[in-house]
């Protein structure tokens, strides 16, 4: 039982891999296919560019308040540790 068991997973893994290579090369052709397309190459360079400023905007706050949760902090405790 275990020899035919192990017979079936060997075969139904090199059919599931055969299978799955041909996909992923579908999948690369289409996506070559539609990053070469200048509309395509817009979209996602405008999508790139939103991204980043986007980030820019929020590393921005975070850092603000980052600085103001330091300040609150020691403003409520001295300089040896211990709170004022």
């Amino acid at each position: 039982m275990k020899f035919r068991t192990a017979i079936v997973f060997g075969i139904g893994y090199i059919l599931g891999s055969k299978a799955g290579r041909d996909r992923y090369e579908q999948m690369r052709r289409a996506y070559r296919r539609a990053t070469s397309n200048e509309h395509v190459r817009k979209v996602i360079d405008q999508g790139k560019d939103a991204v980043e400023t986007s980030t820019a905007q929020v590393r921005g706050v975070v850092a603000d308040q980052l600085a103001n949760a330091g300040d609150a902090i020691r403003d409520k405790v001295d300089g040896n540790g211990h709170p004022s």
